[in-house]
């Protein structure tokens, strides 16, 4: 069953023109339309004046963002965790090799 919308006359100019471009009947790209906010889950009016170049471009400064801030609170942090880890390790493998060398230095003297 087929329903009508009213819309107004600069819309439906609007309409008629990008369905045009688009090789599309008035009908159908309205659907199209409709189908591609719904699976965009895309707010028509957020994009009003936007292009799609411009709205990327935003998204990227916000994923960059967030992995400089992941950085600089969750990586450098941990990195230099690990390398006191591994100093500390080291540290206390030297302490170990020293002491097994002097009970070792003191077996040999008692036998």
């Amino acid at each position: 069953m087929k329903k009508s919308i009213v819309i107004s006359e600069r819309g439906h100019k609007e309409l008629k023109k990008l369905a045009s471009d688009h090789n599309r009947s008035i009908g159908g790209f309205t659907e199209e339309m409709i189908l591609f906010f719904k699976k965009t889950g895309t707010d028509p009016r957020i994009i009003k004046g936007k292009s799609t170049t411009e709205m990327i471009k935003v998204i990227d400064r916000r994923i960059v963002s967030f992995f400089k801030t992941q950085e600089a609170d969750i990586l450098y942090p941990m990195r230099q965790q690990i390398q006191d880890n591994g100093d500390m390790t080291k540290e206390l493998f030297e302490k170990l090799i020293q002491n097994l060398n002097k009970i070792f230095q003191k077996i040999k003297e008692q036998s």
